[in-house]
This record gives structure tokens, sequence and C-alpha cells, in this order.
């Protein structure tokens, strides 16, 4: 076992660590915020930094640097007195550039008008289900999946139903899709690839989606903020297909993949009438991203990030090895900078693993309760090979001290 400076919560701090239960506030507030939990990934790096010498593979944040002329164009705009409002929407020449660029990639014609420009994914997300939902509208999400959605959601009125498809490796199914379906379901809300899994729907699983949605009348939301960082030569996809042009939300960022997440420029497309209400919401609730942020991100698209993602992908082979040896088995990412193992042979709640991996063997990763299902842990490889190595290593004895106890 692997020994770490820094004292040891009690058992009684352990417990209430993922306890968000507060005293009854002295005045009334809104139920809906109160009855949400604050971020899980939060409070595993906040237990992290209380342990000197922890190795966290917990957050999604590339070790790599924003483009330098990314980074140059931002400080030469700010300089020459960039700082007035820009068009809610998003400057033109970014929202041309990013509806191009995306017509190009999947073959549609999105124009600028399609196109709004967001304070990164979160708020894409946001402004589109502001957008799209009415009081008690139902919204399905294959999980596992991020912490964000069910909140959002429940923020706008809508009700998170969870559709768990951890059963069928990962990819949602016809038949459980129907099972959840009611007459009050107005959108199907997924990522591909999936943060924590790194699995991609393939197209059996998006031609379920795609019949569910012209079906019963509902509208797609992509969450396509990964679909750059993929690792097999052909990516399925429900861009572009004119049948799904009315009812389809692209969401994505340049967070992942230029390692820009504190940039935070995210944006959306969609047709034109439910474009318009998610530029009505994003104008309510931010204004405009900052115009010499947007200034600075001119001609990203044209930067290639292939070298990250060849960088990722050999990083993702060695985790995949470590875990092979050690003897946890996951579901094989094939795209984002995720992994997903599965820890139910320790018989132990996933919070308590990652607790005590913590304080035991100096490292941090995410509890799968936080992605909603239960008995995996997930890592992020996006990291460092050195770093990487060794956190392997302290997984490796951790396990190790598990099953000889």
């Amino acid at each position: 076992m692997i020994a770490t400076n820094g004292s040891c919560p009690k058992p009684a701090d352990r417990l209430s660590f993922f306890d968000t239960r507060k005293e009854t506030p002295p005045m009334k507030l809104n139920r809906k915020m109160l009855a949400t939990k604050p971020s899980g990934i939060r409070k595993i790096g906040q237990l992290a930094r209380q342990h000197e010498g922890c190795i966290a593979l917990s957050i999604g944040e590339p070790d790599l640097d924003a483009p330098e002329s990314v980074r140059s164009n931002i400080s030469k705009a700010i300089l020459a007195g960039d700082t007035h409002y820009p068009p809610n929407p998003g400057i033109p020449a970014l929202r041309r550039e990013l509806a191009h660029s995306v017509s190009q990639r999947f073959h549609a014609d999105y124009t600028a008008e399609n196109t709004l420009i967001t304070i990164g994914s979160t708020e894409a997300l946001a402004s589109a289900l502001f957008a799209i939902l009415n009081p008690g509208d139902e919204v399905i999400v294959p999980i596992p999946s991020f912490g964000l959605y069910q909140p959002q959601i429940e923020m706008a009125g809508g009700v998170y139903v969870p559709m768990d498809i951890s059963g069928s490796d990962y990819q949602v199914t016809a038949d459980q899709l129907a099972a959840l379906i009611t007459d009050r379901t107005a959108a199907i809300l997924f990522a591909s690839p999936n943060n924590p899994t790194g699995t991609i729907q393939g197209k059996s699983a998006l031609e379920a989606i795609k019949a569910a949605a012209l079906a019963h009348d509902l509208y797609i939301i992509d969450d396509s903020v990964y679909d750059q960082l993929v690792y097999i030569p052909e990516f399925p996809t429900l861009m572009g297909d004119p049948e799904l042009r009315d009812r389809l939300i692209y969401v994505n960022a340049f967070s992942k993949t230029y390692a820009m997440t504190g940039v935070r420029i995210g944006y959306a497309l969609a047709d034109l009438p439910v474009m318009e209400q998610m530029i009505k919401v994003h104008s309510f609730l931010v204004v405009s991203a900052p115009g010499f942020v947007q200034t600075g991100c001119l001609s990203i698209t044209d930067i290639a990030n292939s070298e990250s993602v060849r960088l990722y992908q050999s990083r993702l082979t060695m985790v995949m090895q470590a875990l092979d040896a050690i003897g946890l088995p996951y579901p094989e990412p094939r795209g984002a900078f995720y992994i997903f193992p599965d820890i139910s042979q320790f018989g132990i709640p996933d919070e308590t693993f990652c607790t005590r991996l913590i304080e035991e063997a100096g490292l941090a990763l995410v509890p799968s309760s936080c992605f909603g299902v239960p008995d995996h842990v997930r890592i992020s490889f996006c990291y460092d090979t050195n770093i990487l190595e060794a956190g392997m290593k302290r997984l490796a004895s951790f396990v190790y001290t598990l099953r000889n106890a």
C-alpha cells in the first residue's frame, strides 16, 4: 500500500464527503437548486488537494496548451481595444467560419444564421434546453452521462429521464427508447463520444434514435464536444441527415479539441426556428461571449488536431495495458480521453473506492455515481505519460491491497 502525506479524514468525514444536506436556510430559496447536488467531480478534486502528493486523474483538463496562434490573436485583439459588446449570437466572421466547417465535415448546408457562439458547450446546452422545453417535458438521457445534464434539464423546467445503456454494450436500443417514451417526452440528449466511457454510438443506435425522434416528434440534442477526438476510421453521426434538420441541435466547443477549457468558447447549430429561440435564451443569460476572444479564435478551424489525437491514443493504449495487467475490465474507448473500468469485483460502493483510493494510495479518480451508474470509476488520460504511469502503479497497489485484505 502506498502511503501519502497528509492526514486521513475520520470515518464521519468520509460519509459527509458526498452528503450535500445543509442546515435549513433562514429564507426561501429555489427548491430545485436546494435539491441539486454540487458536482461530485469537483468534490473529488477538493479531497485530493487535502492530500499532499496525490495524483489527480479526475478532470478532463488536457495537459496541452491552446494553439499559440489563438493565444497570440486573443492578446492582439484585447490590446487593440476589442472590449465592447459584440453581436449577441457572435461575431459574423466566426459564425460563418463554424457554419462552413460543420457543413463541410457533415455534408450539410448550415449558415451563420444557424450558428450561435456560446460560453462553452455548457451554455450551448442550457440555451438549447431552455429554448425547447415546456414545464414537465421529459428528456431521455442515456447513462452513464456527464453530470450537468440532469440539473440543466430540471432548471429548464423539464424532467430528467435516465436510460441505463450499460447492459447493452453502452449502445442505445429501440426497445430501451420505446420503454421510456411517453406523451410528455420532448427530446433525447446524448453524447458521442461519451463522457465518461469514451464509447461511440454505432449506426444501429443512431438509427434507433432517429426513428424514435421522427415517430414521436422529438428533438435530438447531440453533445459532440469530443467528436474531433476519435480513434476509429469512421465516425457514425446523425449530423447532415436532412430528415432530422428541423429537430437536431448540434453542440460543440473548442475546449477539448484544442485544449482551451479555460477560454470558454462553445457553439451550437440548429434549424432557424429553433436557433432563433436559442439566441433569445443566450442573450438573456449571458448577452454574448467575449468579443476579443471570438476575434482571437478566427481561423481556428484551419488548425489540425491530429497530433493531439495520436498523443491521446498512445496514452490510451498505455492505460488499457495497465488495466489489463491489474485485472479491471472496461468498455474500450473509441473517442474522448476517458476510460471507465469496472470495480464491482471488490463489493464496495464506487464512492468508497474513490475516497479510500485517495486516502490510502494518493490517487484521485471519479466514482461512477457522478455519472448515474454504480460500480465503476472514470480515469482521465489527458495527462502526461509519466503521471499516468505513476497513477496506474498506485491503482495497482491499491487493488492488490483490496484483493489481499
